[in-house]
Order: C-alpha cells, then sequence, then structure tokens
C-alpha cells in the first residue's frame, strides 16, 4: 500500500513509499482510511522538533471504514465507520490509565510518530480505541474530531468557562478557531488573536462567530481585549505555541485569571513567570483528550452545533503530501485533509 513515511530522525526525510500492508492483531481492527487530517504535531515531527521512532508512518488525525477485525472484537462489524482516538496503546494498570487518563501513562505508544500511522491507504489499531460515527456524520467532519475532542477537554473539562466570561484565543489555527467555538457554546465572549498571515483564518473565526478578531501585528491586542472587559481576559487560550503569543496571554489575562496552555511550543521557552505569581494567575496545562472528550465531541457534530465546514480548506491525495504539507504551514489553511482514496 502506498504511505507517507518519516524514514529518519531531523529536518525533512518525508516520503511516499510502498508499505506494507498491516494485519490487524487480535484485539485490533484494519481500517480503510477516508480522511486523515495535518496537525501541527506533523509539521513538528516534519521538521524534527518532536520525538519520533522512524522509519513510521505519520498521522494520527483519521477515520475510515472496519474492513478487517481481530479475533477478540466483538463490538466493531466490518463496514462501521468509526474515528479513532490516542494512545494506540497503553500499560492500562497504572495510576493515570485507572484513573482513565491514558495521555498521562508514561509507556503510552501514540500511532503517528511511535507506530504507524494514517497517512496512508490502511491502518490496525486497538479496536477499543474506535468510536463509531453517527450516521449523519461525514468523513470529512470526523477528520476534525480529534482537534475538536482536544478543544473540548482544554475548554470543558480542564477549566471552566461561564456565560458571560472574557475568553481570549491566541492562534486561530484549528485548535484555536474548535477552542473559541466550544467556548461560544458555554456562553463566553471571545475574542480570536492572530499575526499578519492569519488573516484568512482570523476572517474565518470572525464568520463563525467570534466577538472580534485582533492582527496583533498593527493592532493593540490589549486594548481591545480591555474594551471587552476593562480588568482583561477571564480565561486565555494559548494555541499558536510561540513565545510572543505566551507573552502576550500573560499580559490579557486579567489577575486571579486563567491562562490555559494548548499550543505545542518548538522547544523550550523564556516568560516572565513572575507575572503568574504578581496577578495570582493559574497556569494550566491541557494535552490529548479523555474518552468523555470524544464522547462530548461525536454529540457536537451529531447535534450540529456548529459548523465545520468551513475549517477544511484543502484535501489532497497522499501522492500530494508536499503540497499538502507546504498549505498545512504557510498560514492561508485551516485544516488540510488527506484522502488516501483520491488517486
Amino acid at each position: 500500500m502506498k504511505a507517507i513515511v518519516k524514514t529518519k530522525p531531523g529536518l525533512g526525510h518525508i516520503e511516499l513509499q510502498e508499505w506494507p500492508d498491516p494485519s490487524p492483531a487480535s484485539d485490533e481492527v484494519k481500517i480503510k482510511v477516508a480522511a486523515a487530517g495535518i496537525c501541527g504535531t506533523d509539521i513538528h515531527i516534519i521538521k524534527g522538533e518532536w520525538p519520533c521512532c522512524p522509519p513510521v508512518v505519520l498521522g494520527h488525525e483519521f477515520c475510515g471504514t472496519v474492513v478487517e477485525a481481530g479475533a477478540q472484537v466483538k463490538h466493531l462489524r466490518l463496514g462501521d465507520r468509526v474515528v479513532a482516538s490516542n494512545p494506540a496503546r497503553t500499560c492500562g494498570v497504572c495510576y493515570y490509565c485507572r484513573a482513565g487518563n491514558p495521555f498521562m501513562c508514561s509507556e503510552r505508544v501514540s500511532a503517528g510518530y511511535m507506530i504507524d500511522g494514517a497517512f496512508a491507504e490502511h491502518l490496525c489499531i486497538r479496536a477499543d480505541q474506535c468510536h463509531n460515527l453517527p450516521d449523519n456524520v461525514t468523513f470529512q467532519q470526523a477528520a476534525l474530531g480529534e482537534p475538536l475532542s482536544v478543544a473540548v477537554h482544554a475548554v470543558m473539562e480542564r477549566t471552566t468557562v461561564h456565560a458571560g466570561d472574557l475568553v481570549l484565543v491566541s492562534g486561530p489555527g484549528c485548535i484555536g478557531i474548535l477552542v473559541m467555538l466550544v467556548a461560544k457554546l458555554e456562553g463566553a465572549r471571545v475574542v480570536v488573536s492572530g499575526i499578519a498571515q492569519d488573516r484568512r483564518r482570523l476572517a474565518i473565526a470572525k464568520n463563525l462567530g467570534a466577538d472580534a478578531v485582533v492582527d496583533s501585528s498593527f493592532e493593540n491586542l490589549l486594548q481591545v481585549v480591555r474594551s471587552f472587559k476593562a480588568e482583561g481576559a477571564d480565561i486565555v487560550f494559548e494555541c499558536a505555541g510561540s513565545p510572543a503569543s505566551f507573552d502576550a496571554s500573560l499580559e490579557a489575562a486579567r489577575n486571579e485569571g486563567t491562562l490555559v496552555q494548548v499550543g505545542v511550543f518548538p522547544g523550550p521557552v523564556q516568560a516572565n513567570l513572575n507575572k503568574v505569581m504578581m496577578k495570582e494567575l493559574q497556569l494550566i496545562g491541557t494535552y490529548g483528550y479523555l474518552w468523555t472528550s470524544w464522547q462530548r465531541c461525536l454529540f457536537f457534530l451529531h447535534e450540529g452545533k456548529f459548523s465545520t465546514k468551513e475549517l477544511i480548506s484543502n484535501e489532497y491525495p497522499l501522492r500530494s503530501f508536499e503540497e499538502a504539507f507546504c498549505a498545512a504551514q504557510d498560514g492561508s489553511a485551516i485544516k488540510v485533509i488527506l484522502n488516501p482514496q483520491l488517486i
């Protein structure tokens, strides 16, 4: 089968290769991939900024159809439309696994950079990682399920957004806009900020319901935030993963407010953490999602709680992976989809 492979560590080393077609273990299903989203983590892997285990097939945001099932699989049938979540494997017995937060397991193994992922015609994954898709949810919508679950976890499970709160989302990528949508669903007023290259993304955020959008390249973000609430933002979600964005987030959060790190930084950063102390901020990290995040995500998609169509910017066949990766990085796209079924 065709697959996009990270062949060795470092910058680049991405190839479209003929790759062995996988067979499911007894507790796994084999999925024919219908759509796989390019994530910021994939870009970090391409740039050599995120650990991986090459040679490995990339891609961890995906959905598709079950075409084969292992002998122990009882709750899924051939032809089922599914999305699947990471981690692909955990120890199952540590404190975090038993508490229902597998991303905290020190032995977790994730598809797409530790074992083979979804930028391929097929992949195998444990059946208990799969969620059945509602009939009215398309594969294109389902390809946003993983980032939407991240947003749900950040807004609804790691923090508490109250109706009427002022929320700042710094970074209008796919995760940032989904965080905005979930926060709006909770009743918040939301300001979304970005930089000059985010102009199209900011326009989409505004069209999808942001109360204000700010190009901080030439607009005063703090002034805009304080025009909504003199004290500053009640909650700031840093979704850009850049030092400048983190600094702006520290400034924009009100005294006794909350700053949530959602974005992935390319490496260590310097910041004036005295502001956390002097403003009595809550500083919260959020990583991945829980089983409950997915249940909420699929409910929102099923009920049509918000539109996701505008977030899918481009769809490419595997052979056009270089063009797809460029589109995912140049600031013009929200979510770029690879479709292995396209010729």
